[in-house]
């Protein structure tokens, strides 16, 4: 028999998901943070949502800057992933800090991490507040992805190349195994 909570304090029961470290640039402000609220939204146009919580220094930064960049790291980096999410960047330089290797964007100001396998830049279009965060949707106006990180045929993620960073909850991490991909094909 399952258990039926109404009243929980961990509300992580659809965990796993990747990680997208979020960042933006307003002044010479830089700052980055964990996410593990986000989603695509629209094939046409391209739109990518993140949910941040108004008490986060990255909502002020996005807010002003118009715009994001959503960086996708590999299991590897994981340790950065940690670092983004439990520190402010309202308290520290977390590029400097954390010593984050950074490339420019092609089109909109705020950087994305050297270390991603692929990185969207996002023009700000939407914010709606939903509970206790906020919605911000963006047009993803370019991707940048590594080469070989993405079967040509499919566009699917290559787990022989790529281990995703997923997050558990709780400051728990794990990632794929591409020994367990199945291609299941309807009837």
């Amino acid at each position: 028999m399952k258990k039926i909570l109404t009243k929980f304090e961990h509300f992580q029961y659809f965990y796993p998901y990747t990680v997208a470290i979020v960042g933006a640039k307003f002044g010479e402000k830089i700052n980055f943070m964990s996410a593990a609220w986000h989603s695509p939204l629209s094939f046409s146009p391209p739109l990518f949502g993140v949910l941040i919580s108004k008490k986060r220094f990255s909502h002020y930064v996005i807010s002003n800057a118009k715009e994001f960049t959503a960086s996708f790291l590999p299991f590897n980096k994981v340790k950065i992933s940690a670092q983004m999410g439990r520190k402010s960047g309202k308290d520290i330089d977390k590029v400097k800090t954390f010593k984050i290797k950074l490339l420019p964007a092609k089109i909109i100001s705020s950087p994305i991490l050297e270390d991603s396998y692929a990185a969207l830049e996002c023009k700000l279009i939407d914010i709606k507040t939903y509970g206790d965060h906020d919605l911000f949707v963006g047009e993803v106006v370019a991707v940048h992805q590594e080469e070989d990180a993405f079967v040509e045929e499919n566009g699917v993620l290559n787990t022989k190349k790529i281990k995703p960073l997923l997050y558990l909850g709780s400051d728990m991490y794990i990632t794929a195994d591409a020994k367990t991909l199945k291609h299941i094909l309807p009837d």
